[in-house]
């Protein structure tokens, strides 16, 4: 249960320190490249059996490992501008409710069952995605709606993101998982310096360490929620787990939200909340 709880409350610190970075000016590109050194780095330290570049190379999974890498700094980047500009509770929604997407092509690929409580939950979740981001003009105020695009992407994003690691997972990974985690990392650290370096040049920007530090912060904290979420993965079922830590963190992220940063929501967003937890709860345990 240990693992449970820290994979959840780390998961959920991720929304957390990335609304801090708005607050702080951090710069989110540079605490990112930052993040994926660090996580990376403890991966590979953590690895307790021995590999080389070519064992990586080698692996039936490696190719795959350079796509998921690329999207999972794509998707890390939506992330934080989707916290920072549309909030968290909406963001919490969106990225979570993303299960939808590897549960659908699940029966598609997977010949996972398709139960009639499933369907409902998938078409629930939608209704539910819609009502979270519902905005409306307040006065002569007119709501931007093309910041409704970011949590959309990145329900999509997130979703296709999980969708590749089930499919790593299903027909590649043996017991190098943590490997596999590791050089995803890599990958995404790789993509990350390329376009910081492009960055600066272009716009002759410069590094700040408190970037670095605050993206070392994060990068621990993206490890331990990867890291433990596998751990939990070994102990619970994942119709029990995955239910109950995407509920967990919609939930503590929808409170944080009201309590801590004052996030306005609509009564209909948190209707569309409260069923994005009942359409969670639903597929996940269909």
């Amino acid at each position: 249960m240990l693992f449970l709880i820290a994979t959840t409350l780390l998961s959920f610190s991720i929304f957390i320190l990335f609304k801090l970075f708005k607050q702080y000016n951090i710069n989110n590109l540079q605490a990112i490249v930052a993040n994926y050194l660090i996580a990376a780095s403890v991966g590979f330290f953590s690895y307790d059996a021995k590999f080389s570049a070519t064992v990586i190379f080698e692996a039936s999974w490696f190719l795959l490992s350079i796509l998921i890498g690329g999207a999972f700094i794509g998707v890390f980047f939506l992330f934080a501008l989707s916290n920072q500009k549309a909030g968290i509770a909406i963001t919490a929604v969106s990225s979570k409710m993303s299960v939808v997407i590897p549960t659908a092509a699940g029966f598609l690929l997977f010949s996972d069952p398709l139960s009639p409580q499933k369907i409902v939950g998938i078409i629930l979740a939608l209704i539910a995605l819609y009502l979270a981001l519902y905005k409306k003009s307040v006065g002569n105020t007119k709501f931007n709606y093309k910041l409704i695009l970011l949590p959309i992407f990145l329900f999509i994003g997130t979703g296709a993101n999980d969708l590749l690691m089930k499919i790593a997972d299903h027909y590649f990974v043996e017991n190098d998982v943590l490997l596999l985690v590791s050089t995803i990392f890599s990958v995404a650290l790789i993509i990350g310096a390329t376009v910081l370096i492009i960055n600066i040049i272009k716009h002759n920007s410069r590094l700040k360490l408190r970037n670095f530090v605050a993206g070392g912060l994060l990068g621990l904290i993206n490890f331990g929620s990867t890291y433990y979420l596998f751990r939990s993965m070994e102990i619970f079922d994942s119709s029990f787990l995955f239910p109950i830590r995407n509920t967990s963190v919609v939930g503590l992220s929808a409170l944080a939200a009201l309590l801590f940063f004052g996030e306005k929501l609509h009564k209909t967003n948190w209707i569309g909340i409260f069923l994005a937890l009942i359409a969670i709860l639903m597929i996940s345990t269909g």
